[in-house]
C-alpha cells in the first residue's frame, strides 16, 4: 500500500451483499477547485506550497512505479492543516519500478490536463504526470487553464500545446515561476524534466524554505 503525507490513505474496505465501500481518511478542507473558485486564483506563495506537495506526492508514486495519469485540480483535497491530499487512482498504471521500461499507449486522462503525447495516442511514460503538474500550477496561479480552444476539439487543443501557444500569465509572476511552468509544459517529452529533476527546481526549493 502506498503511504505518503500528500496522498489520501485507504483506511478500510467494507463489503456488503451487493456493494464494496472504501473508507478513506477525512479531508475536511474540501477540494482545491473550490478554493480557487472562492479566491478566483491563488497567490504565488500559496501556489508554491501546493505545487511542492503535489510534486512530492507524484515523486513518491513514480518511485513506487505508479503513474497517476489524471492529475487535476478536482483530485486535490485539503486536510485540516491545509495540506494537499491526492486522490483518484482510477487511471493509474504501473510503470515498472524505477526503470519505466514499458511506456503505455492507452489514451486516458482529462484532455485539458493531458500531455500532448497522450492526446496524440503515442507511447508515453511518467512524464505525462509532469505535464499535468504544470497545468495544475497554471490553474492555481490564474484560475484558468493554459491551453483552451473554441469550439473545443482535441486536434486543435493538441496543436496549441505543440505550438506552445499558452494563454497569458499574470504580469506579477516571478521569473522563477514562469521558468518552471515552461519546463513543465514542454511539449516534447524528451526535453521535459522528470519528476526527480522537478523536485530540485529553485522555485520549489523556495517553497520549502517558506513553509519550513
Amino acid at each position: 500500500m502506498i503511504r505518503h503525507p500528500n496522498i489520501t490513505q485507504l483506511l478500510d474496505i467494507l463489503e456488503t451483499e451487493n456493494s464494496y465501500y472504501l473508507v478513506m481518511e477525512l479531508c475536511p478542507g474540501g477540494n482545491l477547485m473550490n478554493r480557487i473558485y472562492d479566491k478566483k486564483k491563488l497567490d504565488e506563495r500559496e501556489t508554491q506550497k501546493y505545487v511542492r506537495q503535489l510534486v512530492m506526492a507524484v515523486e513518491h508514486l513514480h518511485r513506487a512505479g505508479v503513474v497517476h495519469r489524471d492529475l487535476k485540480i478536482e483530485n486535490l483535497l485539503l486536510d485540516e492543516q491545509d495540506n494537499i491530499k491526492l486522490i483518484d487512482f482510477g487511471l493509474s498504471n504501473c510503470a515498472g519500478i524505477l526503470g519505466y521500461s514499458d511506456p503505455f499507449s492507452t489514451q486516458c486522462g482529462s484532455p485539458a490536463y493531458a500531455a500532448p503525447e497522450l492526446l496524440s495516442r503515442k507511447k508515453y511514460g511518467p512524464k505525462v504526470d509532469v505535464w499535468s503538474i504544470g497545468v495544475n500550477m497554471y490553474a492555481m496561479l490564474t484560475g484558468t487553464l493554459p491551453f483552451t480552444v473554441e469550439p473545443f476539439s482535441l486536434r486543435a487543443l493538441h496543436q496549441k500545446m505543440v505550438d506552445k501557444d499558452m494563454n497569458p500569465l499574470p504580469p506579477s509572476l516571478s521569473t522563477a515561476a514562469i521558468c518552471l511552468l515552461k519546463k513543465l509544459l514542454e511539449p516534447d517529452p524528451a526535453k521535459r524534466p522528470n519528476i526527480h529533476q522537478v523536485m530540485s527546481d529553485s522555485w520549489l526549493q523556495l517553497a520549502n524554505a517558506n513553509t519550513g
